[in-house]
């Protein structure tokens, strides 16, 4: 039973990998505004990231002049 779930495993990934191939030869345009739209999505979270990172650095070493300052 273990050699049947691993052809019919086989043969689905078979039939995925040609369907994903026949879906790239017809429609190029719409995956390649698809990885541009994931590659824009990633770089504004990375920007997000590094701003909210700038802040905080920025902030804390404002409170440590002023505890150096008034202690």
């Amino acid at each position: 039973m273990d050699k049947v779930e691993q052809r019919q495993k086989e043969l689905r990934d078979q039939e995925r990998k040609r369907v994903e191939e026949q879906y790239r030869e017809q429609h190029p345009d719409q995956i390649e505004e698809e990885k541009i739209a994931s590659f824009e999505y990633k770089t504004n979270r990375l920007k997000k990231r590094l701003n909210i990172a700038i802040i905080t650095i920025f902030g804390l070493i404002v409170i440590v002049f002023l505890v150096l300052f008034f202690v």
